[in-house]
């Protein structure tokens, strides 16, 4: 590795730190400055408070609320205007709402509502550039409308804000006046129609007409989302909305720029300190969490509910095109629900260990269960909480171990609650979780370890989020208790400022126990290029494969990743920031999904992201497990060899190629893989002849290249006369007699018309006369494609290249020729991320396959489709060259 190399990941690591570290920094810091505001109140009297605000502004808060969400659908509906698509409302208002219900909760709203935008527009016929377009359409809506009404407000109402705020360096008309001149920006692009480049992408300003509804639509929207606070506080006549809204935009904005998930604790903090010349502490904090609730967390759930079901609805649809229902209904969704809820549950069980417990109960409790054992549960129910926190990540991946740890800490949480406090609430919640989660072993199906599992960024952070808010619930409720050493020591009922330091210890010993071990431990699977033991390995679990793709490895230039019985490998490679598992798993295996998890988690350890690419259908279900989308990328050909023949007038042509070869004087031969290297100097003289013709490079990764090595563990096919060899072939067979087919193909310039058809046409009743079931002429890129009104972009998009892209690469030809054989045909997939995040996996891939990105752009590759791994031929019966 270079010096150069070397910083770039130094810097990346500190990129990566930052990331994580500092929404736990901002969000700490601004509990540890509402912790000084509230420290005189107690946690019970300001639950309590919240029932006294009426029962008439809470279902105004409601309703408002609607109203909000309804404005920001009709962001998404203009949008899709602006760009000219006649996409219904019922799906533009579902794509919107559900982006941003759950990117205004997760935080990091421009990523998440991208990426969520993208799954849902890609799925209903949009391509990248046009998402982008509905993207960038609706974060500029966003801020037309803040800065149109921000800036009215700061400009012509500058409220004078709390003593308890720090002074903002520049007044706050100014700030106005500037966010002004900035919506004027916006309309003099919109009525001169400019537009202006960014990172590539072009972004059209809309024309004034939709422009102005953008205006009105986003300043509505903010209107209502800062009334719904005005609403629940109670009345002041020296506070007004306009008041409210002032200060509603500085801790929005604040909020945003934190990238602390939904701005929690920091839009709470400045609000209190705006707020706090009006009311006192509680009256303030009670609005703000309602708030919190009716604006964020109900949208966030319905929205992910909808989320959920329109995944299910997707899947299920899909699996029943491909008629592979292996799945049952309940199976899409009963991992991920599980794991919300258990995660739910871990923080209600941290949450209620920071909270008192009713004295009452306390006391009843005490005559009956020792006094050790209700401490005992009092710090074991807070370490349950955490517990619960780390195994929802393993449920949401199918863990069989989270899954088994999960029922045994659920049923001691609730336990536990019995125990510490008599909180038969919380415990009925866990134990009926408990009973719900029992029966739903066999959805759980990966045998895998914990500890190997890869955390994502969101729930690492979400992780640390619970465990600092449990902290500053903790001390915040005991606030009135004075601290000193004794406190470590003291038991007791009334002792519960104690139970909580001692929970607070054991919880965050165990989080940095497993913390450290998660860091230290490597995983269990190196990578490196396979040495002679493992090819060995692989060499013996392909001969008994019946399928003929794992060959492939052979070339030596990909990774291999066996599973634990050693039964069965994938097989791929590394570009970018991409792992692409080539093909489906090599072998038979009882652990081949595992296998597949297991290569997904390592490209997650090494901050990678995965693809599968030309796969089948037999693994559908696990990919969508992954969170993976496919993209069909044609179909494979295999040809029943008991059906092939020379008679009948279907075949004249091939009688024909056949007559029409050997009456120049050549014939088929084959070579076994011993008497190969003899041949080797004249068969790299055919290629180098071919590759010359070609005007281009040997094509890697996806087919084999021309290598002494590789090419010396198969028999070769070859046509030949007297004095020389024109064409060969090198043969894959699979076991038991059950497949048989070529990679490498390759033929002097000079050979006979129809060389390659008739090596086929001969290879194939040679393998028919050898007890083969079928022959495998390779994948027809593009082919199979639909064309309907509403099948998927990529659909229309790869069918126009495959009926009018002759002049890139003959498709249609290739297909064409193909068919002659009367094949069977099935799809090929790759499988891939969803998001933005495709374009710079296909690239990757694309990379991969042509030696790097100077190989894409090569002049070889203006006639080769690059994604398929196959040359482009230049007459019908070469298409298989």
């Amino acid at each position: 590795m270079t010096d150069k190399e070397s910083m770039r990941e130094k810097t990346l690591k500190i990129e990566r730190f930052a990331g994580y570290l500092l929404p736990v920094v901002i969000f700490s810091l601004a509990l540890w400055t509402l912790d000084k505001q509230v420290r005189h109140l107690h946690s019970m009297y300001v639950l309590k408070s919240i029932t006294s605000i009426p029962l008439s502004h809470i279902e105004l808060a409601f309703f408002l609320t609607f109203l909000s969400y309804l404005a920001l659908t009709g962001y998404d509906y203009l949008a899709v205007r602006h760009i000219n698509n006649p996409l219904p409302y019922k799906q533009t208002a579902r794509a919107s709402f559900i982006s941003t219900s759950i990117s205004y909760s997760v935080g990091f709203n421009i990523l998440t509502g991208s990426s969520l935008r993208y799954r849902l527009y890609s799925r209903n016929g949009l391509n990248l550039r046009q998402i982008w377009e509905i993207i960038i359409f609706c974060i500029l809506t966003f801020w037309v409308g803040f800065c149109f009404v921000g800036g009215l407000l700061f400009t012509f109402y500058p409220v004078k804000l709390s003593d308890y705020v720090p002074e903002i360096p520049i007044p706050l008309n100014i700030i106005g006046v500037l966010l002004l001149l900035s919506v004027a920006v916006y309309f003099f692009f919109s009525f001169r129609k400019l537009n202006f480049m960014t990172k590539g992408y072009q972004i059209r300003i809309p024309e004034p007409r939709i422009a102005f509804l953008q205006l009105g639509l986003s300043s509505v929207d903010y209107l209502l989302s800062g009334s719904i606070i005005y609403f629940l506080l109670p009345s002041n006549p020296h506070l007004t909305l306009l008041h409210v809204l002032v200060f509603f935009a500085l801790a929005q904005i604040i909020g945003l720029i934190s990238t602390v998930p939904g701005g929690l604790g920091v839009f709470e903090t400045l609000m209190l300190f705006m707020l706090e010349p009006y009311f006192g502490t509680v009256d303030i904090i009670k609005p703000l969490l309602l708030f919190r609730t009716i604006y964020y967390f109900m949208p966030f759930l319905i929205g992910l509910l909808a989320l959920m079901f329109y995944e299910y609805q997707e899947r299920d649809e899909f699996l029943r095109k491909i008629e592979k229902a292996t799945y049952s209904s309940l199976s899409e969704l009963a991992p991920q629900v599980f794991s919300i809820l258990v995660f739910l549950g871990g923080v209600s069980l941290l949450f209620s260990g920071a909270l008192p417990s009713d004295p009452r109960y306390l006391h009843d409790l005490n005559y009956i269960i020792p006094l050790p054992l209700i401490e005992a549960s009092r710090l074991f129910g807070s370490i349950m909480g955490v517990l619960l926190l780390l195994m929802a990540n393993g449920l949401w991946k199918r863990i069989d171990g989270a899954y088994i740890l999960s029922l045994s800490v659920l049923l001691m949480g609730g336990i536990f609650a019995l125990l510490k406090g008599f909180d038969y609430h919380e415990a009925s919640i866990l134990f009926i979780l408990f009973l719900f989660l029992l029966p739903c072993r066999k959805y759980f199906y990966r045998k895998s370890s914990l500890m190997h599992q890869s955390f994502s960024r969101s729930n690492v952070i979400a992780i640390i989020l619970v465990f600092v808010s449990f902290v500053w619930l903790g001390f915040f409720s005991y606030h009135n208790v004075e601290y000193s050493n004794e406190l470590w020591w003291q038991f007791g009922v009334n002792s519960q400022a104690s139970s909580f330091l001692r929970a607070t210890v054991g919880a965050f010993i165990l989080l940095l126990v497993l913390g450290m071990a998660k860091i230290l431990s490597p995983f269990s699977r190196d990578i490196h290029i396979p040495g002679a033991d493992e090819m060995e390995l692989a060499k013996r679990i392909i001969n008994q494969s019946e399928e003929t793709a794992g060959n492939l490895v052979f070339t030596r230039d990909k990774y291999l990743l066996f599973d634990d019985e050693k039964k069965a490998f994938l097989m791929y490679g590394v570009s970018g920031k991409t792992w692409v598992a080539m093909g489906d798993i090599v072998g038979t295996s009882s652990q081949a999904k595992e296998l597949i998890w297991d290569f997904y988690e390592m490209s997650k350890l090494h901050q990678g992201r995965a693809a599968f690419y030309e796969v089948s259908e037999k693994y559908i279900p696990v990919y969508l497990d992954l969170g993976l989308t496919l993209i069909k990328i044609g179909e494979e050909a295999k040809v029943p060899l008991e059906t092939f023949t020379l008679e009948g007038s279907a075949s004249k042509d091939f009688r024909y190629t056949v007559r029409n070869v050997e009456k120049k004087g050549y014939w088929f031969e084959i070579v076994s893989k011993e008497e190969v290297r003899s041949l080797m100097p004249e068969l790299r003289n055919i290629s180098d002849a071919w590759l010359e013709m070609k005007a281009g490079k040997e094509k890697r990764f996806s087919i084999g290249y021309f290598d002494e090595k590789y090419l010396s563990n198969f028999p070769i096919a070859l046509v030949r006369n007297e004095s020389e060899i024109v064409a060969f072939a090198n043969i894959w067979t699979g076991a038991d007699n059950e497949e048989i087919s070529v990679d490498l193909m390759r033929h002097k310039p000079d050979a006979p018309d129809r060389t390659m058809e008739y090596l086929f046409v001969k290879l194939m009743l040679w393998g028919k006369e050898e007890g083969y079931r079928r022959f495998s002429l390779g994948m027809a890129p593009l082919s199979g494609l639909e064309t309907r009104q509403f099948a998927p972009m990529w659909h229309k998009i790869g069918s126009l290249i495959f009926t009018h892209g002759e002049h890139f690469y003959n498709y249609k030809g290739l297909r064409d020729f193909k068919e002659k054989f009367n094949p069977v045909w099935s799809p090929k997939y790759i499988a891939l991320p969803k998001g933005l995040k495709q374009g710079l996996v296909l690239k990757d891939i694309a990379a991969l396959i042509s030696g790097g990105m100077k190989g894409i752009f090569s002049k070889e590759n203006k006639r080769t489709a690059s994604l398929t791994g196959h040359q482009a031929p230049e007459k019908p019966s070469e298409e298989l060259t």
